[in-house]
């Protein structure tokens, strides 16, 4: 018990200090101004309208076309941008175990239609592996007579 108190109370008496303690690079988002951080954000909500998002990133409405043609040209910031652009495309994709979990939800459902279960158990039983592949050969000619031409080649 008296131990837990002393953690507490270095704890709280620690968590005022800075950290000297360095990790790693800095993000590109660290890089960048509060002001240029925003712009980013904007433009991507404006898609791609840089002037808008200069705008609503608080710069002039007067300058705000020169302020977005020089932010675009800083590396930081593109990079910044297509970050957000990468993330935002990460976010729309449904991971394999969503859809997994999606289908089930659907199967599951009483008060679902009948072919949409049908379908799901359908789906589900191909993402498992569960359905083995069929498929059908013809052979026209004589099988004996190519088999004993392959083997005599």
């Amino acid at each position: 018990m008296a131990e837990a108190k002393k953690a507490v109370k270095k704890a709280v008496k620690n968590s005022g200090k800075k950290s000297t303690l360095k990790v790693g690079k800095k993000t590109t988002s660290e890089k960048l101004s509060p002001a240029q951080e925003k712009f980013c954000l904007e433009y991507r909500k404006h898609e791609g309208n840089g002037t808008a998002a200069a705008i609503a990133a608080g710069y002039s409405e007067r300058t705000a076309a020169q302020q977005a043609t020089r932010l675009l040209r800083n590396v930081n910031i593109l990079k910044r941008i297509k970050e957000l652009a990468d993330d935002a495309i990460r976010k729309q994709i449904i991971g394999l175990d969503k859809r997994a979990l999606l289908l089930s939800k659907i199967a599951e459902d009483d008060a679902a239609d009948v072919q949409a279960r049908i379908r799901a158990i359908d789906v589900l039983n191909k993402m498992d592996g569960v359905y083995v592949i069929k498929t059908e050969v013809r052979v026209v000619g004589n099988l004996k007579l190519e088999l004993k031409k392959r083997k005599g080649a």
